[in-house]
């Protein structure tokens, strides 16, 4: 087993640039942490040491952060935010926790996945009280004034943090009905000649993966939906074909209400995430963690 104690040390010494950049010098860093200058300054020269480059300029009257400072400070100053949250997260085990929360999911997969899990959690924290919207818009969680949404991913906002809930697999899928009016394909060719239930609205193309290669698909069809319960509905009917994730497909195969398509051709994933800001509510934290767990499970 290696030695942690390097890694421990360079995680101190991370602490401790972060509360000086906080503080603003190394005098005011030392009085935050209860040490002398000397020791605060030892530990952001080690650091420097590590990692090879310097990370302040300081003088006795004057203090300011490299480009390279500028750029390590972010990671050392997450590093000690989630350090705190952590034990306050531990503190509100000590007691009921109490306080609220706002979250927002989609119909279809908050129902089916979220909403269960907010029940279980209502049950073990009663007085937490919940603000849940079933949305299947991407709202602006700030400007709404949300700690946390369900979302699929990728990730487009940077300065949000998203931690991944669920990676469902996907496939083709389409109703007895629908290949009795048209013959299944066979082919990558003959499946752009069929009609999809196009979901979201925006998708023009879908890729799929073949003997390992990439290949895009056109998608067209009289159906256009911004709902997922929707297009599980309309594939039901026999109105098109669609890639459906597995929590939506299983059941109609087994049932023999749906078939699955050119099952030698691989679709992507879907990925889930939780999304939140950077800083968040000791509430928010219980409930992120706890959804996080019951992915896990």
């Amino acid at each position: 087993m290696s030695d942690p104690s390097p890694i421990l040390d360079e995680l101190r010494a991370m602490a401790v640039f972060a509360t000086v950049v906080r503080s603003g010098s190394f005098a005011a860093g030392a009085r935050a942490l209860g040490l002398t200058r000397a020791v605060v300054s030892h530990h952001v020269r080690t650091l420097e040491a590590k990692l090879g480059v310097p990370l302040a300029q300081r003088s006795t009257r004057s203090f300011s952060l490299t480009p390279a400072g500028e750029a390590f400070r972010v990671h050392c100053e997450r590093l000690l935010d989630e350090a705190h949250d952590g034990i306050r997260g531990m503190e509100l085990l000590r007691a009921e926790p109490r306080g609220e929360v706002r979250i927002t999911c989609s119909h279809h997969f908050g129902n089916k996945r979220i909403l269960p899990a907010l029940l279980e959690f209502r049950r073990r924290y009663p007085a937490i009280r919940l603000h849940v919207s079933m949305n299947d818009a991407n709202v602006d969680l700030m400007q709404k004034g949300i700690e946390l949404a369900v979302r699929a991913g990728p990730l487009a906002d940077s300065s949000l943090v998203a931690r991944r809930l669920v990676r469902e697999p996907t496939m083709l899928c389409a109703s007895p009905a629908y290949l009795r009016r048209y013959r299944a394909p066979s082919t990558l060719s003959e499946l752009e000649q069929h009609r999809w239930v196009v979901y979201p609205p925006s998708q023009r193309t879908l890729n799929v993966q073949v003997d390992g290669q990439t290949v895009p698909v056109e998608v067209r069809g009289d159906v256009v939906t911004d709902s997922a319960a929707s297009r599980l509905a309309f594939v039901l009917a026999g109105e098109g074909i669609a890639r459906l994730p597995a929590y939506d497909a299983a059941a109609p195969l087994a049932s023999g209400e749906l078939v699955q398509l050119l099952p030698e051709v691989q679709t992507a994933p879907l990925e889930i995430y939780l999304v939140h800001a950077q800083r968040i509510g000791p509430s928010a934290r219980l409930l992120r963690d706890f959804l996080l767990s019951e992915a896990d499970d």
